[in-house]
């Protein structure tokens, strides 16, 4: 007696290839859902994505090759806000298909010690004065693997491009990047932040990821502009806390403004966040006034708190990705 098998072959859902619903087949539906452009939310009806961000979405797919069904790419609503968002292997995969892409260096991570070396000529050998004395030079003290205590201050990851001469290196600082969310005790908030659970374990290996996605869109604008790695985005997701409202400038004789400009960025770790240090307090009121107070805003384009000097401004980052993006549409 012989019996008959029935084999089940391998169907291909492709991408629509329009932004109409009404077109789509049901597996593209479900596959779009699948992709993030359906907002579920508990008690409510599920909303689709706008239609400029179904395009955008489908667009971006299309571009970069990247497959939102093994999550490299996919759509997320934050506060009526659509973002595209890629995963780290994502971004890799980007930069390997390039054929320009040479790999990386290993992650470190620093916790903020400085220490002093010999400053080092291109071959390797250490540069010294015309008398002979070494030359030194001094910088954050790096760590190939994280081992403690606390969390590290930031990480570094350099990526290396086949026409570059030099690698692109890139640092994500914790405190930009750090997830917490509101600690509960007894069914009420405490006031209190904690670090959410996978940065608490693994916040080492976030802050690296973040490191490394920054690394990779400097050394692949073309192909990552406008990209951003979960790591990168998932801060955004926390609900601010309240700010105190701007004090009024205080109007006095002789001056124009009681208030000064904001001071220079501190770029010492190379990530580009305001320091906000200003003279020494006993400078300060050795000039017999006290100390202006710094107020800074959330970057209008990417949402990070206390990083644009004017209200409705962009950061320092968001501006050069908006020049390059600038610079693509008109090439």
């Amino acid at each position: 007696m012989s019996m008959t098998v029935e084999v089940l072959q391998p169907t291909s859902i492709m991408l629509p290839t329009t932004a109409d619903p009404e077109q789509w087949s049901d597996d593209q539906k479900a596959l779009l859902d699948f992709a993030g452009l359906v907002v579920r939310k508990k008690n409510q009806a599920p909303v689709p994505a706008p239609k400029s961000t179904v395009i955008a979405f489908l667009q971006q797919c299309e571009r970069t090759g990247l497959d939102p069904i093994a999550r490299q790419i996919y759509a997320i609503e934050r506060g009526g806000k659509w973002t595209i968002q890629v995963s780290i292997d994502g971004m890799r995969l980007v930069a390997q298909r390039s054929r320009l892409y040479r790999g990386q260096s290993k992650a470190q991570w620093t916790d903020g010690t400085r220490v002093r070396t010999p400053m080092r000529d291109l071959d390797g050998s250490i540069v010294r004065e015309g008398d002979g004395s070494i030359v030194w030079t001094e910088d954050y003290q790096w760590f190939d693997v994280w081992t403690g205590p606390g969390h590290p201050v930031a990480a570094r990851v350099s990526v290396y491009r086949a026409d570059f001469d030099e690698p692109l290196q890139a640092v994500a600082r914790w405190d930009t990047y750090k997830v917490e969310n509101d600690e509960w005790q007894n069914g009420s908030k405490t006031g209190r932040k904690i670090l959410a659970a996978q940065w608490e374990k693994g916040g080492d290996n976030q802050i690296a990821k973040c490191a490394e996605a920054l690394a990779l869109r400097k050394a692949f604008p073309m192909d990552l502009s406008g990209l951003y790695a979960t790591e990168e985005m998932e801060h955004l997701d926390q609900e601010p806390a309240p700010r105190a409202p701007r004090p009024a400038a205080s109007l006095t004789p002789g001056t124009r403004s009681a208030q000064r400009e904001p001071l220079p960025v501190d770029e010492t770790l190379g990530g580009g966040e305001p320091s906000g240090v200003g003279p020494p307090a006993s400078e300060q009121e050795s000039h017999g006034r006290a100390a202006p107070e710094i107020v800074l805003f959330p970057c209008a384009r990417c949402g990070v708190d206390g990083i644009a000097h004017e209200e409705g401004a962009i950061c320092e980052p968001c501006e050069i990705e908006v020049q390059e993006e600038f610079a693509e549409a008109n090439a």
